[in-house]
C-alpha cells in the first residue's frame, strides 16, 4: 500500500489557492473585503428566511425555527466575525418580516423585547461556535444554545420574573440542531475540498 507524502499533498493544497494551518486543516481562497462583504449578505437572508420559517409556542415562548443551523454552518466555515454579523442582521431582519406577515406571531407591546432578546441571545452563539471551531466544533455549538439560554433567561427573569424566564429552558431544544450541522457542514466541506471557507 502506497503512503501519501504529507509534504507533497501540502504542496498540491497551496497550488490550489489554498492555506494551510498548524491544525492541518485547510482553508479555502481567502476572501477579498467585498466578497466577505457580499458572503455576510448572503448569510444573512439565509438566516432572516430560516428565522421566518417558525413553528409557534405557546405563551411567554415565541417561535422555533431552523435558523440555528445556519447560524452554526456560517460561524464554522467563515469565521466567528462573518457569523456574528449575518446573525445579527438575519435575525433582526428575520424576525420583523415574520412577524409582518403574519408568520411569527406575538402577545401585543412584546415586539421589541422578542427582538432585542433575540439578536443578544443568537449573537454570542454564533461568536462562540466559530471562535471554537478549530478545538471542538462540537463543544463550541453546546456552548453557544448553553449561552443562548441563559441570555434569553436572564433577560426574562429581570423584566418579567422566575415564573416567566422558566420557560426559556425550553430553548435548550436547538441542541437536536447539532447533527443536523454536521450533516451540512459535512456535504458543503466535500463540495468546496475544504475545511473552512475563511
Amino acid at each position: 500500500m502506497s503512503s501519501v507524502d504529507p509534504v507533497n499533498l501540502n504542496q498540491v493544497i497551496l497550488a490550489e489557492g489554498k492555506t494551510i494551518n498548524k491544525q492541518n486543516r485547510v482553508y479555502a481562497n481567502q476572501f477579498s473585503k467585498t466578497q466577505k462583504t457580499a458572503l455576510t449578505a448572503v448569510m444573512s437572508a439565509l438566516i432572516a428566511i430560516t428565522t421566518m420559517i417558525a413553528i409557534p409556542l405557546p405563551p411567554p415562548l415565541s417561535t422555533i425555527n431552523i435558523a440555528p443551523v445556519i447560524i452554526f454552518t456560517v460561524s464554522i466555515l467563515l469565521g466567528f466575525k462573518i457569523g456574528m454579523a449575518a446573525t445579527a442582521i438575519g435575525c433582526a431582519v428575520g424576525y420583523l418580516a415574520g412577524v409582518s406577515t403574519g408568520a411569527i406571531v406575538i402577545p401585543p407591546g412584546f415586539l421589541y423585547i422578542y427582538l432585542v432578546g433575540l439578536i443578544a441571545a443568537r449573537t454570542p452563539m454564533a461568536f462562540i461556535a466559530g471562535a471554537l471551531r478549530q478545538k471542538s466544533e462540537h463543544v463550541g455549538m453546546t456552548l453557544g444554545v448553553i449561552v443562548e439560554v441563559m441570555i434569553f433567561f436572564a433577560i426574562d427573569f429581570a423584566l418579567f420574573g422566575i415564573a416567566f424566564a422558566v420557560f426559556d429552558f425550553a430553548v435548550f431544544i436547538d441542541l437536536v440542531f447539532i447533527p443536523v450541522t454536521f450533516i451540512v457542514i459535512i456535504g458543503l466541506r466535500r463540495v468546496f475540498a475544504a475545511d473552512y471557507l475563511a
